[in-house]
């Protein structure tokens, strides 16, 4: 059995451009949860034709229920909704799991004229540095595939994206689907046309010889920046966390696992057990 993750986010899917393709109470998020499913098919059908048996999607963005189930290619497991473990990675430990792409992606929160930039919650974070390197989703889930000794063989998103993945995938097939101009304007091809480059790239990805997964060495410091005071010092509760100002804590873990965890806590924990987009 050979099997790939692929983590799907919708900021960098061609097409995507305003506020209103981002959630169900948006008039073109119908058409923009097409764009990313089809997106998605693409690049799985280039991992079939590669010998891969199985492809696990992970829906990667807002409430994770954007990716058509029914428009779906045969073999593709579909991970849905929030909470979850690994966040944007579910099943990343799986040992049939044998590496990962990053589809629709985007740049880390402050990167100036990326599209949608953020860091997992834009509501919840306005920075997050791993062991003082700003981090962008790209960067964290790499290495915490990396942990498990999973590479990443494809990323996709507008041009900051691609440019931020040089740090963690260098060795990647790397597509740009869009060029932006600002946080809430890009432009791109059709998205039939992206897809066909998209699929081109995937297959010139799973065709190469495997790359390194990207390995950090522990112990793992985060710096969260959160976007509000309340919720820094809250955290700061904690007795393992330390506030360092009126915005930010910091907290140490041994692991990419420990410090996921976390940072799935810290945006979905509600006393009433019920999250931001349930």
């Amino acid at each position: 059995m050979r099997r790939i993750l692929l983590s799907v986010d919708m900021e960098g899917i061609a097409g995507v451009a305003s506020r209103a393709a981002l959630t169900p109470q948006g008039w073109e998020w119908h058409a923009a949860r097409k764009w990313m499913t089809n997106e998605l098919n693409a690049v799985a059908e280039a991992a079939f034709e590669a010998g891969y048996d199985e492809v696990i999607a992970t829906d990667s963005h807002s409430n994770a229920q954007n990716i058509d189930p029914d428009l779906l290619l045969d073999n593709i497991r579909l991970v849905r909704s929030w909470p979850r473990p690994f966040l944007q990675m579910q099943m990343i430990d799986d040992p049939a799991t044998d590496a990962c792409g990053f589809i629709g992606y985007h740049a880390a929160a402050g990167t100036a004229d990326a599209i949608f930039n953020h860091s997992f919650s834009s509501a919840a974070f306005r920075s997050i540095r791993l062991n003082g390197e700003i981090a962008s989703e790209g960067y964290f889930n790499a290495a915490l595939a990396g942990e498990f000794g999973k590479p990443v063989l494809l990323v996709s998103g507008d041009q900051y994206t691609i440019e931020d993945a040089k740090r963690y995938a260098p060795d990647a097939a790397l597509f740009a689907t869009k060029h932006s101009f600002g946080q809430l304007s890009q432009e791109s091809l059709p998205p039939r046309q992206v897809c066909e480059g998209l699929k081109a790239a995937a297959r010139q990805a799973f065709a190469a010889p495997s790359s390194a997964p990207f390995k950090l060495d522990g112990p793992f410091e985060l710096l969260l920046e959160m976007t509000s005071h309340g919720a820094a010092e809250m955290l700061g509760y904690l007795p393992w966390i330390k506030r360092i100002d009126t915005w930010t804590i910091r907290a140490e873990f041994k692991s990419m696992r420990e410090a996921m965890h976390f940072i799935t806590f810290a945006i979905l924990y509600s006393p009433g057990g019920q999250t931001p987009f349930s």
